[in-house]
């Protein structure tokens, strides 16, 4: 993925209707997973100077990030996206990525987008050399397909292909748009399968203990 780069970025995800009432249904889970964490050895400090405790925090802390990332602490909703999202990026294959070659201006609705909206978001905080890797991933994958979308719109200037009514465009052309944008992965699409991992695997794992 590249070298490594620290910090978060703020991500939302849109959903379909009842993903949130799922994610509510986990949140005894979440505060199981989190009393759990808590009685482990490394989170007790009791019998060290406060210079010890001080080191013995600092370390946990950045033990807990590793266990999230390995789906081993899934103690809130941000611990079920992250370690969803490192999976999704490992079966794509996409590791090997690197997120220095995404281009500086990626913002804006993505050429081939589907039109519509979700009624339910999710917005969380995710280390950023995830969100960069999923990036550069969607790219990759979609970028044959975007290219020939940009073609497609210089022959068709005035065309509205999600108007099915008056889509402004002859039918051969507009059956060639919906196939080239059928092959555009989004990043919204990356954050729903994630979420939608996530919550599967937390329902089968809710009954037991992860960490023990």
């Amino acid at each position: 993925m590249g070298p490594a780069i620290i910090g978060t970025k703020k991500i939302t995800a849109c959903l379909p209707i009842g993903t949130l009432q799922e994610l509510a249904g986990l949140d005894a889970y979440f505060a199981a997973e989190s009393r759990r964490a808590k009685s482990l050895p490394m989170a007790r400090t009791d019998g060290l100077t406060r210079r010890e405790a001080a080191a013995r925090r600092t370390l946990w802390e950045q033990q807990k990030v590793q266990l999230r990332r390995q789906g081993q602490l899934v103690d809130s909703r941000r611990a079920l996206v992250i370690a969803a999202l490192v999976k999704v990026i490992a079966q794509r294959g996409w590791e090997r990525l690197d997120w220095r070659s995404v281009p500086g201006q990626t913002r804006g609705r993505w050429v081939g987008s589907p039109e519509g909206a979700w009624p339910e978001t999710l917005t969380v905080e995710l280390p950023i050399d995830l969100v960069w890797t999923v990036l550069a991933g969607c790219l990759d994958v979609s970028r044959p397909a975007t290219d020939e979308l940009y073609k497609w719109h210089e022959r068709n200037p005035r065309a509205h292909p999600n108007r099915p009514v008056r889509p402004r465009c002859s039918p051969a052309e507009l059956a060639e748009y919906h196939s080239l944008a059928s092959e555009v992965l989004t990043l919204g699409q990356v954050w729903r399968d994630a979420v939608r991992a996530g919550i599967d695997t937390a329902i089968v794992a809710r009954p037991g203990s992860r960490l023990g």
